[in-house]
């Protein structure tokens, strides 16, 4: 039996379905971003990755010095730490890519086989599918139904649930960045489904301990993997978490400790502390570094107040590539005055955390051209499926048949944008020649841009 408070603490589901319907969208969309992650969409972001998967099997170091790819990666995503050379980006993720990529390498695949182009590519491909399909189809996958599980919580019909959650997948940076080797994608499924734990939790106290400290273990995970959004939503949960209960707070700390402790040994190996490279630029403008040169300097052309509407709404823009999501301020509000404690509190949490992103990534970061040559703003793909969901509650409020074709042209507009992204995700949208993307550019509220590299 549930205690009263416990009892007060749980939601109400509208629309409950069994885990077999949620996993059918997530199954599908798992299943195609495998399939389409041949040919290999790579970039230096993911040379540097990959070689430090290749370091940690191979040589048994974090230090890519000695990988062959080094030269011909051109990567300039390196750090110079002791005289040696890293990928500046987070350790942990390159480590659960060498437990992939370890079997692979003792049946025989080198991940870098140099011998001739054709034993490059019959060597690299199938351990690339395999990085590909097992740390990010899979978590893109994951997204999908713990985004589907959500919508229990909101009164819309099953049928309608089932096509938002995969027109959700295929209408978003999800896909464009699920067939590629990336740290969004990942923590983007993690953090759904932390979330999705917390919201749908039972008002079993045994419950609130077992889930809570699963929660704390994925989003502490994700955090390892991408400090920002996984960071920022890690103590939004666990403020959630810990004043509706104090066990489950502590049991999401608990949970937390394992990828928060190998986060800090990994990293204390490149940087000698458990704190990233971001916090020392000196190792990223060492003689020789792309940073270091004229073409890596970074020039200020634009306020940053200016750069917030660029990164919402213009060319590269997150409501340019996923339009759909200009409901969200609606579906939060709805979400907030209802009577249903989790999913208010739910709200005010992704609100909030959304809020702390576009300022941190509008003027907190040091340069405003992080991207790179990447498509669309993949920094705020961690925390999209959530704010989809409180999207998607502002349907309950669309009376008007107008407004609802209004919701379905936008998801088709993300499509637009998403699949030709797919296809090369690791080249700008301005700088592509694909005739649906020049189509949707038309519409940019903001066509300007102030990428220079």
């Amino acid at each position: 039996m549930a205690t009263g408070s416990a009892a007060n603490r749980t939601i109400g589901l509208p629309r409950p379905i069994g885990h077999f319907r949620a996993a059918i969208p997530a199954v599908i969309f798992g299943a195609a971003l495998i399939l389409l992650a041949e040919p290999p969409r790579m970039s230096g972001n993911v040379w540097s990755r990959y070689m430090t998967i290749e370091s940690i099997v191979e040589r048994g170091t974090l230090s890519v010095d000695d990988s062959p790819y080094l030269g011909p990666s051109g990567s300039p995503d390196l750090a110079k730490f002791r005289e040696r050379l890293y990928s500046d980006k987070p350790p942990v993720l390159p480590a659960l890519g060498a437990a992939v990529y370890g079997p692979l390498y003792a049946s025989g695949y080198r991940m870098f086989d140099l011998r001739s182009p054709r034993a490059f590519v019959e060597s690299f491909a199938p351990v690339n599918r395999a990085l590909v399909g097992i740390l990010v189809a899979i978590p893109s996958a994951l997204a999908l139904y713990a985004l589907r599980r959500m919508f229990q919580t909101i009164d819309v019909h099953r049928g309608l649930a089932d096509l938002l959650t995969i027109g959700f997948g295929f209408g978003s940076l999800l896909l464009t960045y699920g067939v590629t080797f990336n740290n969004h994608s990942v923590a983007a499924g993690l953090l759904t489904f932390a979330f999705a734990l917390i919201l749908l939790q039972d008002s079993e106290e045994q419950s609130d301990w077992r889930r809570g400290s699963l929660a704390g273990f994925l989003a502490a995970l994700a955090a390892t993997i991408d400090l920002p959004a996984g960071g920022a939503m890690w103590i939004g949960l666990w403020f959630w978490l810990a004043v509706r209960s104090k066990r489950a707070g502590v049991a999401f700390v608990i949970g937390s400790i394992v990828p928060m402790l190998g986060h800090s040994i990994l990293q204390s190996l490149v940087t000698g502390t458990p704190l990233p490279v971001e916090m020392y630029p000196e190792a990223l403008a060492y003689e020789g570094s792309y940073w270091a040169t004229q073409i890596g300097q970074y020039r200020e052309t634009i306020p940053r107040s200016l750069f917030l509407v660029e990164l919402l709404v213009g060319p590269q823009g997150w409501l340019t590539v996923t339009p759909v999501l200009i409901f969200a301020p609606m579906g939060f509000a709805i979400a907030i005055a209802t009577h249903k404690e989790g999913l208010r509190s739910g709200a005010v949490v992704v609100g909030v955390v959304t809020l702390v992103l576009l300022a941190y990534y509008s003027f907190g970061v040091r340069r405003t051209d992080y991207s790179g040559q990447s498509f669309g703003v993949r920094h705020l793909l961690p925390i999209t499926p959530l704010v989809f969901f409180f999207t998607a509650a502002g349907l309950e409020r669309l009376r008007r048949n107008a407004w609802k074709l209004v919701f379905v042209t936008l998801m088709l507009i993300g499509v637009a944008y998403s699949v030709p992204g797919m296809k090369d995700p690791w080249s700008r949208i301005e700088r592509r020649d694909d005739l649906s993307l020049r189509l949707a550019q038309r519409f940019v509220l903001y066509p300007h841009t102030s990428y220079q590299r």
